[in-house]
């Protein structure tokens, strides 16, 4: 069984496009994720989490690359409740870091405040399929049981 959850695609400067989603964290805090096939990890701006449990039993700290120029501090932590569209996810694991200086980017060419990247690690998980026509992110739900309708 597939869900199936609506994108947006912006054009944020000529002919470059970037796919969006709606998210919800714990419940309340709510922005835009943009869809990042080339980001290896789901990432939320520090900024925006207003709760969550560092990761200790892993290596929390880590260095991010591909973000900006050098490196970003990334912390690895749970966030308690994750929402896209109408489903709601329990115990997401992702990295932190600030993401001020693609915020402003956003900011600048089309009004936008972005809380995070959709990274490869949570769509090869849950074998998303894009499609562009209908706007649509599909995602596989057998064996989700993590998920909540």
């Amino acid at each position: 069984m597939k869900l199936e959850i609506p994108i947006e695609i912006i054009e944020l400067e000529s002919q470059s496009f970037h796919l969006l989603i709606r998210c919800k964290v714990n419940g309340f805090e709510e922005g835009d994720l943009v869809i990042d096939t080339g980001a290896s990890k789901t990432v939320l701006d520090r900024n925006f989490v207003p709760s969550y449990t560092v990761l200790e039993d892993q290596d929390s700290e880590m260095q991010s690359r591909g973000l900006g120029e050098g490196s970003l501090n990334t912390e690895m932590v749970k966030i308690d409740s994750f929402q896209l569209g109408g489903f709601f996810m329990k115990d997401l694991q992702c990295a932190l870091i600030d993401l001020s200086g693609i915020n402003e980017m956003y900011q600048q060419h089309c009004n936008r405040k972005i809380c995070g990247l959709l990274g490869s690690d949570f769509l090869l998980k849950y074998k998303a399929v894009i499609n562009y026509e209908r706007r649509i992110l599909s995602l596989e739900k057998n064996n989700m049981p993590e998920f909540l309708e």
